[in-house]
């Protein structure tokens, strides 16, 4: 087995060679233009079939502990025996994912009661378990999850944001809302001391889907038909990490940004 076949995450890029169920996979993260400081993380662990994308928030430097350990806590709790047990069973899914989310978020709490410079910190999270033929995801907040397939690029998660409930009430458009000032004032978010609705998407996979997974950083520097453009190229997912951080910094860069791609292959 090549050893870049173990899990794997950071702050940084990481390739993996392709594993039964992947084409290609690429996690890959860049500060941005306008900050000092990374917050974000990723996880990309092509033996579990697990990703992660993270968002970190508030305090000094305690943004970027919030989405390291709130990512930890996703990933310890998803051990290989729970993986097998609810394997096929998507109620387990929905409810392992669930369950992983209100972890992260109890440990994130905790940290923050027993450290001062943690006070206020927390983070967006979307996690995505694939198994064959099948997508999950789960998340709170903001970062999101995309599957682009030949059709075009479909949104699988809904924001925790104030100015997506006032899409959903039909109170504004979704371009109104990408200009909103209120774009970034979540409804939820891991480690928020109101309590955190996870959730959950299911979604089959075709041979040569793409999914993305992102933090905020790229979708809001970014329309939705680029982003399709740039992960719908006929390359491997790490040049596609590359070109939609480049792009997503060539249009203001006023965010870190986070991408994690893998294209899903039939076994």
């Amino acid at each position: 087995m090549s050893i870049l076949k173990k899990l794997f995450g950071g702050r940084g890029g990481q390739d993996s060679q392709a594993e039964d169920l992947f084409e290609s996979v690429h996690g890959l993260t860049d500060v941005g233009l306008d900050r000092d400081n990374n917050e974000d993380y990723f996880l990309v662990d092509p033996l579990k079939n697990l990703f992660i994308v993270a968002d970190g928030m508030g305090g000094h430097n305690a943004g970027e502990v919030a989405s390291l350990n709130a990512t930890e806590a996703v990933n310890d709790h998803l051990t290989p025996k729970i993986l097998a047990e609810i394997k096929g069973d998507r109620i387990k899914i929905n409810d392992e994912l669930n369950d992983c989310l209100y972890i992260a978020n109890q440990k994130i709490l905790d940290m923050a009661e027993n450290n001062v410079s943690c006070q206020g910190m927390g983070c967006t999270l979307v996690v995505a378990l694939v198994e064959r033929g099948a997508l999950h995801t789960g998340h709170v907040g903001d970062a999101r999850a995309y599957l682009c397939d030949a059709n075009g690029i479909n949104l699988l998660t809904t924001d925790h944001s104030k100015v997506m409930e006032l899409v959903e009430a039909g109170q504004m458009t979704l371009e109104e809302a990408r200009q909103s000032p209120l774009k970034n004032e979540l409804s939820q978010a891991i480690g928020s001391p109101l309590p955190i609705i996870p959730d959950y998407n299911f979604t089959a996979l075709k041979n040569g889907d793409k999914v993305l997974l992102c933090s905020d950083g790229l979708w809001d520097m970014l329309a939705d038909e680029e982003i399709c453009r740039i992960v719908n190229q006929a390359q491997p997912a790490k040049s596609i990490c590359e070109e939609l951080v480049k792009k997503a910094n060539d249009a203001g860069g006023h965010d870190n940004i986070t991408v994690v791609v893998f294209e899903y292959r039939e076994p």
